[in-house]
């Protein structure tokens, strides 16, 4: 027992003198950590930012200081990697109406903006980049936006949902319907699918296109019934694609779409027929027709009136009138495009009196041809010399409400001078002016070249001189034309005189080397016939 005793100081000691473990804090959750003790780091850089702004004003004695567009990019990363969104967008807003003009490029700024994630490393996040599209967006620069978009994708990162929506919006509010399109493409494109904010936003630019009532009309008619805006919007990009000649990317675009059950079945497979079918790909269009029915889809009015006209684009009229024969068995109606091409195909062909019967059809079915389609016609009917039937033609529609366009009176020019009828030729020009049309230069070449074919010289250097009056400044292929004309006639002093004219007006006009041999070739024979040794 004593023994005991006396061990118990030292033992004491011992302890006293142990290392003691230490007493382990809560902590954070680690997803909450990184944020909360980025954000006062990030709220004194931007106070310091705009600290050393106002504090460099140009009351003090040192010169203005100005922050760099670097220090605007690393400060907006800074931002957003803490969570504060608001902040950034404001400064990032800033930096662009501060550090972005007209005589700049956008992809300058996007290169050190780009430049500034690279080099925040772990202190940036994509939310920044994605900041980026909506600070355009906000400031209603929409060909920036999708500038942004493109940048952003080819730099391997993909713009948010909520960023493209943003650039949509911005584009549809700046009427900036081109863009519009381009930035849905993209999205599309880069398997960012559209929400029913994307729909509205794109039915939307349809709707001021003055383009919805069509293709929803089109969707219906592949389908049977209406379908779900969604598909009336992805139908829409489709169909741009394809009218812009884009087919083989349509054609991959509709099949993803396909997968991802946004579009029926009918009407992708009835896209793809349109797709090959603008092509001249009738071959394969005809193999997609047969896999659509062997699939169980239903064979519709588009996919005949598609197919008939491939047929008739390739004379092949007889095949494109089987196929109405077809589409009437089965209990399809024509509509306005079926009637169109089959008389437009009629007339090339020079069967004058068939086309005529189905543009009466037409009519008495309700339909009234579009202006592209009209010029088609008047276009056939032209080219087999019959300018009075396109004449008519051309009352029957404008009667229905039809406006035609410069190309319609252009065709009807070419139309009367094939049949050597100059007065219809200046009575179509006269009447374009009434109806407020203002010719541009290919009318004005069209309509001085017929008069020259005509032999009508004269009334031609009348409309050159027209041409001047009204600001139209002539090619030099109309100064070769009016020349090489007066040489035909043998009128040699009118062809110099007008060379030496306009030589001396225009500096730049350079004759071809026809015309000017032929000049050459007419002054020696008129030489030669004046010699006195002759």
């Amino acid at each position: 027992m004593g023994g005991a005793l006396r061990r118990l100081p030292l033992l004491l000691r011992r302890r006293r003198d142990a290392p003691r473990p230490r007493r382990r804090r809560p902590s954070l959750p680690r997803q909450a950590s990184p944020r909360i003790h980025r954000a006062p780091v990030a709220k004194n850089a931007l106070t310091f930012f705009h600290w050393s702004a106002a504090a460099s004003s140009p009351s003090s004695p040192s010169p203005s200081h100005s922050h760099s567009l670097r220090s605007y990019c690393l400060l907006v990363h800074l931002l957003s990697r803490a969570a504060l969104f608001r902040d950034a967008s404001v400064l990032l807003q800033s930096a662009i109406a501060k550090h972005s003009s007209s005589s700049s490029p956008a992809s300058s700024f996007l290169d050190a903006f780009f430049a500034a994630y690279e080099d925040s490393g772990t202190a940036a996040t994509t939310r920044g980049l994605h900041l980026l599209v909506h600070a355009y967006a906000r400031l209603r620069l929409p060909e920036e936006a999708l500038e942004a978009c493109r940048y952003l994708s080819d730099g391997g990162v993909v713009p948010s949902l909520s960023a493209f929506n943003a650039a949509l919006h911005a584009a549809r509010g700046a009427g900036a319907f081109r863009v519009a399109w381009e930035v849905f493409e993209l999205m599309t494109l880069k398997r960012v699918y559209a929400n029913h904010s994307t729909v509205e936003l794109v039915v939307g630019v349809l709707s001021r296109e003055g383009e919805l009532a069509r293709t929803a009309a089109l969707v219906g008619r592949i389908h049977g019934q209406k379908c779900a805006p969604g598909v009336v919007a992805h139908v829409a990009l489709a169909l741009r694609m394809v009218e812009e000649g884009r087919v083989e990317q349509a054609i991959l675009l509709v099949k993803r779409l396909l997968q991802r059950n946004i579009l029926l079945d009918d009407v992708a497979y009835s896209l793809i027929v349109h797709a090959y079918c603008c092509t001249g790909d009738l071959k394969s269009a005809i193999e997609q027709r047969d896999d659509m029915v062997c699939r169980g889809c239903r064979l519709n009015a588009f996919v005949h009136t598609c197919l008939i006209r491939a047929h008739c684009h390739d004379g092949a009229v007889d095949k494109a009138l089987q196929l109405l024969q077809e589409m009437l068995s089965k209990g399809l109606k024509p509509y306005d495009a079926t009637y169109s091409h089959l008389i437009a195909g009629c007339f090339r062909q020079g069967k004058v009196e068939e086309g005529w019967e189905y543009f009466e059809d037409m009519l008495r079915e309700g339909f009234v041809p579009d202006v592209k389609s009209c010029n088609k016609m008047l276009e056939g009917l032209c080219n087999a010399g019959e300018v009075c039937k396109a004449n008519d033609l051309l009352t029957a529609v404008m009667d229905k409400g039809l406006v035609p366009d410069q190309d319609t009176y252009q065709m009807l020019i070419v139309g009367y001078g094939k049949v050597g009828d100059a007065q219809g030729i200046v009575k179509i020009y006269h009447e374009m002016e009434h109806k407020g049309l203002k010719p541009g230069v290919d009318v004005y070449a069209t309509l001085i070249r017929c008069l020259c074919e005509r032999g009508n010289t004269a009334e031609a250097n009348k409309f050159l001189a027209v041409m001047k009056k009204k600001a139209v400044a002539p090619t030099s292929g109309l100064y070769d034309l009016l020349i090489s004309s007066y040489c035909e006639k043998g009128n040699t002093k009118r062809a110099l005189w007008l060379y030496d004219k306009i030589m001396t007006e225009n500096e730049n006009f350079v004759p071809s080397a026809d015309t000017f041999m032929m000049l050459v070739r007419r002054v020696i024979k008129v030489k030669t016939a004046c010699s006195p040794n002759s």
